[in-house]
């Protein structure tokens, strides 16, 4: 396990992201930001983690790192729990409150800047209700989701929201993503994945997907980074699952993970054989799938890392090309994916997670904020 180092808070982390760098840069991220929640004054607080080249080079050289502790640079009170966060650009950040509202932050020299905001976005019979997500299309354009069930696309230049679809669910969205430039994908309290096509003038999803009839909500989902028809979730029930969405109903894997709820699932945005994942049960997992090979549907049962049992189910059974993802076709070999835990103990929920290049952050309830190392990707 990679040396990980520690840092108290103070603050029940929440959400935790990294600010992302230049395009074709060489430099190591350097700063990141966090949100805290069910404290008296949340905050939304900006980091910098010192990850020098040269020391970078020195830790490769020794097998191990430094200690890697985060500096905070400044910070901003919200009203309300910090339920996500999303960078925009290097510049602008949006965070998502359990009081409806969404703030458009911009951080400069002398500290940080409420830009713009979204008062009470998210409301239901004129009382406002949490909004739970949002996600960046990598433009000005973003879209939220909360518990009203309705989903607000906004331009942050703009002070009016561009569109509201509001019968987008009957029950919590508690996911976003751009899945394309035109299409929204969410989860839901109901266990349900759902597209949306925002050039058609309708609140009706183009598809939904579910896994069972038991209905188990869905907590959160990345896409793959090269194939966005590839997608994963994680459910209420410590459910890994991942999906490929040109299918018309059922998903493709589905992998026993976690003993309570899984709060975030991350690919490895450059790197994607490996997936991040993090639970109300305190752990926090690495998958290594870079060794899967292509094959078709199998079963697969075995034990990660502390004996917890995984298994994966299969859907489909059509051919599955060589150019296909491991993650949609694992190897039945129960030595072909690799769980490891990347915590020590467990210990109090482990509530997101983010990984850039080689360094992997992670915010717990026990307010602390865990910096890890990822050598074994290089």
């Amino acid at each position: 396990m990679a040396e990980l180092s520690p840092k108290f808070v103070s603050q029940k982390i929440s959400k935790i992201r990294w600010r992302p760098v230049q395009k074709q840069s060489l430099k190591a991220a350097e700063y990141f930001v966090t949100g805290s929640w069910d404290d008296d004054k949340n905050k939304v607080c900006f980091w910098r983690l010192d990850q020098s080249p040269v020391k970078e080079e020195i830790a490769l050289a020794d097998n191990q790192y430094g200690e890697l502790e985060p500096q905070k640079v400044c910070e901003i009170d919200q009203d309300g729990d910090v339920t996500d966060l999303c960078y925009v650009s290097m510049e602008n950040l949006v965070s998502t409150s359990s009081t409806g509202s969404v703030y458009l932050y911009r951080q400069n020299s002398q500290g940080i800047d409420m830009i713009n905001s979204w008062d009470r976005l998210h409301e239901f019979n004129g009382q406002s209700t949490p909004c739970t997500c949002v996600s960046s299309r990598g433009d000005d354009m973003i879209v939220t989701g909360g518990e009203d069930g309705r989903l607000a696309i906004l331009n942050i230049t703009q002070t009016k929201p561009v569109r509201i679809i509001e019968k987008a669910d009957s029950c919590t969205v508690n996911s976003v993503t751009f899945l394309t430039q035109s299409e929204i994908l969410t989860v839901n309290s109901f266990g349900q994945l759902k597209i949306f096509d925002i050039r058609v003038d309708t609140e009706e999803p183009t598809k939904i997907l579910s896994v069972n009839e038991d209905n188990t909500p869905l907590h959160c989902v990345d896409k793959h980074p090269g194939q966005p028809h590839i997608v994963a979730t994680g459910g209420q029930d410590g459910m890994l699952t991942i999906w490929d969405v040109r299918k018309d109903r059922f998903p493709m894997t589905l992998l026993e993970a976690h003993s309570a709820a899984m709060w975030e699932v991350k690919f490895h945005p450059s790197n994607p054989d490996h997936l991040f994942t993090c639970s109300e049960d305190g752990s926090l997992w690495h998958w290594d799938g870079s060794a899967m090979g292509i094959t078709q549907g199998s079963l697969l049962t075995g034990h990660g890392l502390g004996g917890s049992q995984f298994s994966s189910t299969h859907h489909q059974t059509d051919k599955i090309s060589s150019e296909s993802s491991p993650w949609i076709s694992i190897e039945s070999s129960r030595h072909k994916l690799e769980i490891n835990s990347l915590l020590p103990n467990k210990s109090l929920p482990v509530n997101s997670l983010d990984i850039q290049n080689y360094t992997l952050l992670c915010g717990t309830d026990s307010e602390t904020i865990y910096t890890v190392p990822l050598p074994n990707l290089r």
